[in-house]
């Protein structure tokens, strides 16, 4: 009996012994995401290991390790999952069969947007490392810039698609604006700016375009579009409120181009195509164009229209009374901020406008976009004065 069972045993331990050498060894371990950013305390973020064979075959990863080298700032469960804990930098560690890999996270904690009533108006409020600035005021006007800003930083890769080349100087040109409004009026209105160059974010664009995917760039799209949230409702207390979008254009023609979210080719029908209920509501002024007793086409090309008073003050634009359609010409009808802050939807009580500027006589110095800023908050003031019957704040 025990000589008919013992090669039987034999090769019950051969076996095993066999399939315990021929276990591939872990050669290389990653982590996704290999750098972390989560926004306030009691944020999560889940990060995943992955383990390669040395033929590159990916391996379980059963048993993995997961460390905080700070815990105080987050930690990490078992399961890769971390947990802000306060605001501050650490490095979240992955360690299996003896190969282990690093992945940075940081925690920020934001300005709280949330509670509009805590800004002081003339002092500026700032997203993470600066890229964004909110500075408060009084005046039912929101002005924003979001391609004139100039900083490129190294944690945020350039952008691979999409338009990469920054509009000039209208950051300048909406401060000047700002100023103009205050010696007009002795308020100011709400500011946002993105400082961040255009092939690092662009805020005018959904964010999967704007950001590509950086959670650096990410977290700089959401502050400043929740700063503008925040602008909005600051702006509306008393009622209707004004959104103006700043760009710059390098057409041909010079002149300005406002933009409502109507195509060149709808701007190019007659007065009864354009005063359709539908048209009004595919606009950026829809709660204007719903409450005025004008006509929607007077209100975007007759003589109380934007462009009819900056017309009036000699700026040149489309659409306006002596200028009323592009006519197949090249034109920029309004881009995702206008969408997200102006009235589109029903409801919306703060009408947009997206401005783009030829670069010739208006932005090309800086005495020139002081004396273009002047003329400027005046037509605001008198197209608000028109059609919202107030423009500086209500006591």
């Amino acid at each position: 009996m025990t000589r008919r069972f013992l090669p039987l045993a034999l090769c019950v331990v051969f076996v095993a012994c066999s399939d315990a050498t021929m276990l591939p060894e872990v050669r290389e371990l990653s982590i996704d995401p290999d750098m972390g950013l989560v926004e306030g305390v009691g944020s999560t973020i889940q990060f995943r290991v992955t383990a390669l064979a040395e033929d590159g075959t990916t391996l379980s990863t059963s048993g993995v390790q997961w460390s905080s080298d700070d815990p105080n700032v987050a930690t990490i469960s078992g399961s890769g999952l971390a947990t802000a804990v306060a605001e501050g930098f650490t490095t979240v560690r992955a360690s299996l069969d003896g190969r282990s890999a690093a992945a940075g996270l940081e925690v920020f904690v934001p300005v709280d947007t949330m509670s509009p009533g805590g800004f002081i108006p003339g002092e500026s409020y700032f997203g993470r490392e600066n890229y964004v600035e909110f500075i408060p005021g009084t005046l039912p006007v929101v002005l924003s810039s979001g391609h004139g800003g100039s900083e490129r930083p190294a944690e945020i890769p350039d952008r691979t698609f999409g338009v990469v080349r920054a509009d000039l100087f209208t950051l300048q040109l909406t401060m000047a604006a700002r100023d103009a409004l205050i010696d007009l009026t002795g308020h100011a209105p709400h500011v946002v700016l993105s400082h961040l160059h255009r092939s690092k974010l662009d805020p005018n664009r959904e964010i999967v375009e704007a950001a590509q995917g950086n959670p650096f760039a990410e977290q700089a799209w959401e502050e400043y579009h929740s700063f503008v949230d925040t602008a909005r409702a600051l702006a509306a207390t008393d009622g209707d409120a004004m959104y103006f979008d700043m760009h710059g254009h390098a057409h041909t023609i010079f002149r300005l181009e406002l933009g409502y979210l109507l195509s060149g080719s709808q701007l190019d029908g007659t007065d009864t195509s354009l005063n359709d209920i539908q048209i009004i509501r595919q606009s950026s002024i829809r709660a204007l164009g719903e409450s005025s007793p004008l006509d929607f086409s007077a209100l975007l090309r007759g003589p109380t229209s934007f462009g009819g008073f900056l017309e009036g003050e000699g700026v040149a634009s489309v659409p306006s009374p002596s200028d009323p359609s592009p006519m197949g010409t090249p034109y920029f009808t309004g881009g995702y901020s206008t969408v997200r802050h102006g009235s589109l939807a029903a409801g919306e009580v703060v009408s947009g406008i997206q401005i783009e500027h030829h670069y010739p006589g208006l932005l090309d110095s800086d005495a020139n976009r002081r004396a273009y800023a002047e003329r400027l908050a005046r037509a605001i003031r008198d197209y608000m004065l028109e059609h919202m019957g107030y423009f500086e704040p209500q006591p």
